[in-house]
């Protein structure tokens, strides 16, 4: 039969579809099963690319269900310093980050739990403060082999990995995380004194860590610290260039360290034979940041300067306040049509300033003659006299002085350290795929064959309405449509109604989608960051134990990510969150995994990996039955593993691991227990290769629990494995078949149906006003 297909993506495909009642509906597999091993290829198959689709060595289209790991990457392990501490925290060189993210002892459990919940992919987060925090060109080369260790182990529970060189706001000290302290050493930065400042608002020196305001930490982007490393990072060349280090441009300097530090792990990564196997490839940076670069009045907040909380400085008050001059600074915050001030307030320092007044002891480096010492180096490069106050090039940082046009940050700062990056890390490995990070919400630069062959596009996205406010509401804004001229101002960007932030969160995510296919030639799109707050409606949940706006919030991001057919890295899994400081830093709480969630029976289930005593799910057996040791293994299934998750109910979904054709259609109801897929593919499974489907058994544990419908083929069903294969048959009469005008051949539609003869929730989970 013909059908033509819905564009809806939240409508069901299910009243197209042709059951064939003689053959094609099953309760029970109707293939005998054969060992595991024989069909799923293993760890050291390599990736290659067909335009927009990731593909096996069978030519199967490969969908990463992925997870940050971890965001307790961000904070040193030894000493043990979270963002909240203060004391060893401006210690920086004596600081080790083995043990991140988990130790290896515990890796077992870890892994074991990410399988069973279907992830196949790392996003292995290493910070350059971890490989270099000593100092310039001191490698910590325990830790870059403990990161090897974990690696293998990773390798061992088939998952693939890529390097996340992770920073935000550039460092721990500037409140977020990423580069070493002595970056800010270099420059001439005095860590003590950046709260009475105003140069940096960090966690670790509030006054009172438990109030430390919601996700202000991202508002460091804009204040004196992280502008100028980020200035200095990726324009120093053009607007810094008396800072002069062993005879390179101070832009050189940083960025050779840092490229230099990933080479260092990458070397180490190969010679464990990781390379393509298990360690795939590597992100640029992440969340890049232009800092003062194109900022067209210096006596003006910047309108790229769209997140505007607490006290929000002019970059020229940054630059006083810097320096110790009092400044009356604009306080904002969120209203209902946005960003609003809300007040004034007087800042003054009272003497202390944020530079150092003389170069730090201990480093080896060599600064030219006209580097500015003992002050503001912007003061020192004419932009502003400190005996006077006043500003004298306002637009210091609007053009390019090289060309005396318009600065393009992204053509000609962004770019070239992509490239330089990439450039390096393939020195030593390859065919390392490169994943192109752009500024958040911002298109990439194009790049030419040099960078463009073997790249992804990683691109972040947040609903940043529920992620500010730590609420999921009846109402959402189309913040990316709004900011890309969708609306002439925020007030139609507002969505009411469940269905219409379902909707709409799908749209933002095909824009984003689409700025792949437009600069990078079509290139292969993995969402690098995506997730949920868990503390909604301050802690509410972790009281009375009702999830419920939480499965209720990733559910609406991953049907959006299900409607636009993306692979992703959800952000994150922390395994040392807890309900008090959440993930450990800035305030967050994102992790999908808490062992406060269940606290007493995590904490029983530390192992020795050897053991393979089991916890038995009835309790009447064994009453102290939570107290036994669980094993973990690389296949088969545990219930134990899913104590401490959060929201599995909407997390743990089915969807296609590896495809004998090109995806169409995929969604997942976890309150009706609903599973739907469609791909095309004019010919049969070569070599019998079936289509693999992940079926958790959160959902879909017992035979007699769902029912299988298909349009052809055969299929079976591997229980401890939680896999569906399904191999299509053309020419079946449930096939949907037609003409293609782009591809130019005749397709087949295969639909694949899974449906729970139980649902989780009522069919009013979702109440739809819009």
């Amino acid at each position: 039969m013909t059908t033509q297909l819905q564009k809806d993506p939240f409508v069901s495909y299910e009243k197209t579809i042709n059951y064939n009642n003689d053959n094609n509906y099953y309760g029970k597999s109707n293939e005998s099963l054969k060992s595991i091993a024989d069909i799923i290829i293993d760890t050291n198959d390599t990736l290659k690319f067909n335009k927009a689709w990731i593909k096996d060595s069978l030519d199967r289209t490969v969908l990463f269900r992925g997870i940050n790991l971890s965001g307790a990457s961000k904070n040193p392990s030894n000493p043990p310093i979270p963002s909240h501490q203060l004391e060893g925290f401006f210690d920086h060189r004596n600081v080790s980050f083995v043990g991140r993210p988990f130790p290896l002892a515990e890796a077992d459990q870890h892994f074991s739990r990410l399988k069973q919940w279907g992830f196949n992919f790392l996003r292995f987060i290493v910070t350059w403060e971890a490989l270099e925090h000593s100092g310039p060109g001191i490698y910590d080369t325990e830790f870059i082999d403990f990161v090897v260790k974990v690696l293998i182990k990773a390798g061992e529970y088939g998952f693939k990995c890529f390097i996340d060189p992770h920073q935000d706001v550039w460092s721990r000290f500037s409140g977020g995380s990423g580069a070493p302290g002595w970056t800010l050493d270099l420059v001439g930065l005095n860590i003590r004194n950046f709260a009475d400042t105003e140069a940096a608002i960090v966690h670790n020196t509030y006054k009172k860590p438990e109030e430390f305001p919601k996700m202000v930490w991202s508002t460091n982007y804009y204040k004196l610290v992280a502008a100028t490393m980020f200035t200095l990072f990726y324009s120093g060349n053009m607007y810094a260039k008396k800072c002069v280090v062993d005879g390179v441009n101070i832009q050189e300097y940083l960025q050779s360290h840092f490229c230099n530090a990933y080479k260092k792990l990458a070397e180490k990564i190969c010679e464990a034979k990781l390379s393509d196997s298990v360690m795939v490839g590597y992100d640029t940076m992440n969340e890049p940041s232009w800092g003062f670069a194109g900022v067209k009045d210096l006596n003006k907040i910047p309108e790229f300067q769209e997140y505007r909380r607490g006290k929000t400085p002019t970059p020229f008050q940054a630059m006083l306040l810097g320096e110790g001059i009092p400044c009356q600074l604009q306080i904002w915050d969120i209203g209902w049509y946005g960003f609003i001030i809300v007040g004034v307030e007087k800042v003054d320092p009272k003497g202390k300033t944020a530079w150092l007044e003389k170069d730090p002891q201990g480093y080896s480096w060599k600064k030219g003659p006209e580097f500015p010492r003992g002050g503001c180096i912007w003061s020192g490069h004419g932009i502003w006299d400190k005996n006077s106050k006043k500003l004298l090039r306002s637009d210091y940082f609007a053009n390019n002085p090289n060309t005396g046009k318009p600065l393009d940050w992204n053509e000609e700062c962004l770019k070239p350290f992509i490239e330089k990056f990439t450039h390096t890390i393939r020195s030593v490995h390859p065919k390392a795929i490169m994943f192109i990070q752009p500024s958040v919400l911002e298109p990439p630069p194009r790049f030419d064959e040099s960078v463009n062959n073997r790249i992804i596009y990683s691109p972040h996205w947040y609903d940043g309405l529920t992620l500010v406010q730590k609420q999921f509401n009846w109402w959402n804004v189309d913040y990316l449509g709004f900011k890309r001229g969708k609306y002439v101002s925020l007030l139609p960007a507002i969505k009411v109604g469940d269905r219409a932030i379902k909707k709409n969160f799908a749209e933002q995510l095909a824009i984003i989608k689409s700025d792949g296919e437009k600069y990078l030639n079509n290139v292969p799109c993995v969402i690098g960051e995506i997730g949920i707050p868990y503390d909604m409606q301050n802690k509410k949940a972790y009281n009375n134990g009702d999830y419920s706006l939480q499965i209720k919030a990733m559910e609406a991001n991953l049907q959006a990510l299900e409607a636009n057919l993306l692979s992703f890295t959800l952000w994150n899994y922390c395994s040392d969150n807890d309900h008090r400081w959440g993930d450990q830093w800035n305030g967050e709480d994102l992790s999908i995994y808490s062992p406060d969630h269940d606290n007493e029976k995590i904490h029983s289930m530390m192992i020795p990996s050897s053991t393979t005593t089991t916890i038995n799910n009835d309790s009447s057996n064994n009453k102290n039955n939570h107290h036994q040791v669980l094993g973990f293994n690389r296949v088969g299934f545990n219930r134990g593993l899913d104590l401490g998750g959060r929201a599995l109910e909407s997390l743990l979904r089915p969807f296609p691991i590896k495809t004998c054709g090109e995806p169409k259609y995929l969604t997942f109801d976890p309150y009706k227990k609903y599973f739907e897929y469609i791909f095309k593919n004019p010919e049969n499974p070569k070599n019998n290769t079936p289509t693999e489907i992940y079926l958790p058994r959160y959902h879909f544990n017992d035979a007699e629990d769902f029912n299988v419908y298909h349009s052809s083929g055969k299929w079976k069903w591997d229980r401890d494995s939680q896999l569906l294969l399904y191999w299509h048959d053309i020419g079946n009469s449930g096939d949907d078949e037609y003409y293609d005008d782009n591809d130019g051949e005749t397709l087949f539609d295969h639909k694949i149906i899974v449906e729970n003869c139980k649902k989780f929730y009522d069919d009013n989970a979702w109440e739809d006003c819009c």
